[in-house]
């Protein structure tokens, strides 16, 4: 699900509303080893410690792979239909609570937590949650801050 707005300055009156939530995508050992290439971050954890062989197999990704997949996913819950300049300022505020197994499907939930409005145009704060289908709680929940002009 998708919230479409016509205009960035509608956003003012999306304050505390939950924007939607994102279709399935599954954490591969392909994309773990792109990301690894990409950022040189080779770390894979066996999870829960391994005993045997076989717990090897059951290897999590990098907390940082799944904060990497932010970008799909806010552009999956907000639309605007006239375009605005984005710019990523940064980040309030990522945790991660939950490890994100190989092989397992995540999605995100994401809602409008404050906006602001300022000469340069509008700054805009969310909170995005990814969650798994096979974890209680959330594997990373990030607040996102946005600018748009």
């Amino acid at each position: 699900m998708t919230t479409y707005l016509t205009r960035p300055a509608e956003l003012l009156d999306l304050v505390g509303e939950q924007l939607g939530t994102t279709d399935w995508c599954q954490i591969t050992d392909e994309r773990v080893n792109l990301f690894a290439d990409a950022t040189g971050d080779y770390r894979s954890i066996p999870f829960p410690p391994p005993r045997t062989a076989a717990a090897f197999e059951n290897v999590v990704a990098s907390g940082y792979l799944t904060l990497s997949l932010l970008p799909r996913p806010l552009g999956d819950l907000l639309t605007i239909d006239s375009p605005p300049e984005a710019v990523e300022y940064g980040l309030n505020e990522v945790r991660f609570p939950t490890p994100a197994r190989v092989g397992t499907k995540v999605r995100c939930t994401g809602r409008k937590l404050a906006v602001q409005r300022f000469e340069a145009g509008l700054e805009a704060v969310f909170r995005v949650t990814f969650e798994s289908e096979d974890a209680v709680r959330p594997l990373c929940v990030a607040e996102p801050v946005v600018i748009y002009r």
